[in-house]
């Protein structure tokens, strides 16, 4: 940013709003408020000072700092300074009609009495209204939740409800600009129905936000942020890097953790999250995390997520999510989670959406078109019988009509116009997922084709890996979707996009006919590792294998084949070792199809490795048996004493889990014939006398210091590889 003396709030990028030609009579505002008064409206010595003046602090009215300057000037300029652009002058033929009229009044009497702004600033651009109908009460009891866990510090979990485009997501978003104005942070991701097997990855997008902007302050700010995280993390930081790589740029390089035993692997996670959420969710900034889409959820954030909401050391955190609950039955896990959270004694809340009332259709019929409700009534009637009501088939449709030119700006009555008749025998479809098919064919075919590249890219993607995937240079994809993004399909924030909704996304991905996305996902998985470098593939190992994965059946190469196996197990290690222990299985799953029938021949050590930690995460999701049955199987294929040590270590943590001494015995003693020790699994005394003898003669004169000076064995498989 030039100078931010002159951004409006919507390009702080703290507000969740597009800029349009409406940012500019912000900055208009503060130019003459400047020529007016001598001064401008704000003074701040740092970028985030700036941004807090731009959404929250309320200019001294120009004539408070010029008695002699005229109210009605004074006013203009305010209304130029408004923070929602609703709230501006909407046309710049509005803007010129006010100040002729005052320019008037000053050759006439010498003097500019007061009269009323912007009678006739009337926009010709149709742009519906982003306020929310028919939500009142549903907006007034999330901001009274934020509101109590911002005063008590009290983690609460609030959770939105409803179908498929009913505003979930625009209710939560009405927190944004309450938080941001109280010092807090907003946080949102948005979990993926194409790739709900990657861990913690909604958790990831939501906080490489806040680092976004935390990369935004000035140097001391960020040196303070460096020193809190070192204190909160260290000597575990390296695991918050591998889920946030952004998170470097502020705390360095970071060096490897510890191995730990998976049980603890998944306790220590949690508590380095706990203590990094813990560093910005305070008194002075409560954090909202808004995640979206829960019925995607990964098995991974779920767990961590009922840990936020039951844990006595997080403070200032207001959990809201939103999920479909016509697709969440009472097995979903994430009902189970929530559950779990009310049985513990944590404070959740849940928020039906039901469909808009034709009254609220009709109220934001009128204030698009700039006309009385009931001017507006019967075209709200004919829309409310098409859409049912659904906020987002509501505005699509209107945006559609625009589009069509049913809906026009007559320039010489200064209003919009319309005609039922010709609306109706247009013959619109009443299904949301049809009119976006539609929406998406009237766009330019590059546009098209990107957009069907993006969708299999996920919901969000940045400009550089859409340019991967098109083969083309980011400006060129900027170009491309330049169409969709003033079509409102798409949302631009800096070199990122995101599809406007699930529904967009769905559409868009439509837009490749079925028997061809497999080879398109293909395609973008070999385009994806051609062009990231070793290091980028292993940090972006889950989008990369989330690729092949899905366009499997294309691969012929058995090399290719076991090349993209080598991938997934390096994805389901890095699962495993976040405790994702679920989402470690499809990828470990996924590595083995991949493989031959003679794989065991071919590629041993890989075999070797995909199975035993298959084993293991089946064990840690609680399916012990299945564990051991794959365990079982795996100990005549072993090929040295050190796999075989490996497995046995295994199958003794799951038979001292389950309590069966009797399977712990016969598992050692069968692993100690194989190394050449035989026992008898009920020895006689003597038998035991002998070996205690064999133990001493070995220990010789040593001293028991030297044995306790032995570094722990924290892991049971290497320790079991260890000899005697």
């Amino acid at each position: 940013v030039s100078d931010w003396a002159y951004v409006s709030p919507e390009q702080t990028g703290r507000m969740n709003r597009q800029a349009d030609h409406r940012t500019d009579f912000y900055s208009l505002g503060v130019l003459l408020y400047r020529l007016l008064t001598g001064r401008l409206p704000f003074e701040a010595d740092d970028p985030l000072e700036w941004v807090h003046c731009h959404l929250a602090r309320t200019p001294v009215p120009p004539h408070g700092l010029v008695p002699e300057l005229p109210q009605v000037v004074s006013d203009l300029v305010l209304k130029l300074l408004a923070k929602t652009p609703e709230e501006r002058y909407q046309s710049a033929t509005g803007l010129q009609a006010d100040l002729e009229q005052c320019l008037a009044c000053w050759h006439e009497t010498g003097a500019i009495a007061p009269f009323a702004l912007g009678t006739r600033d009337v926009a010709d651009r149709f742009r519906l209204p982003p306020r929310l109908y028919g939500r009142e009460r549903e907006t007034a009891a999330l901001l009274a939740v934020f509101e109590a866990v911002a005063a008590t510090g009290v983690p609460r979990m609030v959770t939105v409800v409803g179908y498929s485009g009913v505003g979930k997501s625009a209710l939560i978003q009405t927190l944004h600009q309450p938080v941001v104005a109280r010092g807090g942070y907003f946080l949102a991701g948005k979990f993926d129905q194409y790739q709900r097997d990657i861990p913690y990855a909604t958790l990831a997008q939501a906080f490489d936000g806040l680092v976004r902007q935390l990369l935004g302050e000035s140097e001391a700010a960020i040196g303070q942020w460096r020193q809190a995280l070192h204190e909160a993390l260290e000597p575990n930081a390296q695991l918050l890097v591998r889920l946030i790589p952004r998170l470097e740029l502020i705390i360095g390089p970071q060096p490897p953790v510890p191995e730990l035993p998976p049980q603890q692997a998944q306790g220590r996670f949690q508590l380095v999250f706990r203590r990094f959420l813990g560093v910005f969710a305070t008194q002075e900034h409560p954090l909202v995390l808004f995640l979206d889409d829960l019925q995607w959820v990964d098995a991974g954030t779920l767990a961590l997520l009922v840990d936020l909401a039951l844990d006595p050391d997080v403070h200032h955190l207001l959990l809201v999510g939103a999920y479909r609950d016509n697709e969440v039955g009472g097995s979903h896990p994430l009902m189970r989670g929530l559950e779990a959270i009310r049985q513990a004694g944590g404070t959740t809340q849940s928020i039906a959406l039901a469909s808009l009332a034709l009254e609220d259709v009709a109220r934001l019929a009128a204030e698009a078109l700039h006309c009385p409700p009931a001017v507006a009534e019967p075209l709200a009637q004919l829309v409310w019988d098409k859409t049912g009501g659904n906020p987002f088939f509501t505005r699509q449709f209107l945006v559609t009509l625009a589009e069509e030119k049913l809906l026009q700006f007559d320039a010489g009555h200064g209003g919009w116009r319309w005609n039922l008749p010709r609306i109706q025998a247009k013959g619109f479809t009443d299904n949301i997922a049809d009119l976006m098919v539609a929406k998406l064919a009237r766009l330019p075919p590059q546009t098209q084709a990107a957009l069907a590249r993006f969708a299999c890219l996920g919901n969000a993607a940045d400009a550089a890996t859409l340019g991967i995937a098109l083969e083309q240079s980011t400006d060129t994809v900027h170009t491309w979707l330049q169409a969709a993004e003033q079509a409102g399909l798409v949302c631009r924030q800096e070199d990122s996009y995101a599809f406007l909704h699930d529904r967009v996304q769905e559409a868009a991905y439509a837009l490749c006919p079925a028997a061809e996305r497999a080879h398109m996902h293909l395609a973008i998985g070999r385009l994806l590792l051609a062009h990231l470098g070793a290091e980028a593939v292993a940090e972006r190992i889950f989008e990369v294998v989330g690729q092949f994965n899905r366009g499997s059946d294309g691969i012929e190469s058995q090399e290719e084949r076991e090349r993209i196996a080598e991938l997934n197990l390096l994805a389901g290690q890095r699962a495993k070792e976040g405790a994702a222990y679920a989402s470690a299985l499809t990828y470990f799953a996924a590595a083995t199809s991949l493989l031959a029938r003679d794989r065991w021949e071919r590629r041993y050590p890989l075999s070797f490795a995909i199975e035993l930690a298959s084993a293991e995460c089946e064990f840690l999701t609680g399916d012990p048996a299945r564990a051991e049955a794959r365990l079982a199987g795996l100990v005549p294929r072993v090929a040295d004493l050190v796999d075989l040590a490996a497995v046995a270590s295994l199958r003794l943590q799951i038979f001292i889990a389950l309590a069966q001494p009797e399977r712990v015995i016969e598992v050692t003693i069968g692993y100690l014939r194989r190394v050449g020790i035989t026992w008898s699994a009920h020895p006689a005394e003597e038998e035991v006398l002998h070996e205690y003898e064999s133990l001493l003669e070995r220990i010789g004169e040593r001293p028991i210091e030297d044995f306790l000076a032995l570094p722990p064995m924290t892991d049971p498989i290497a320790a079991a590889t260890m000899n005697v």
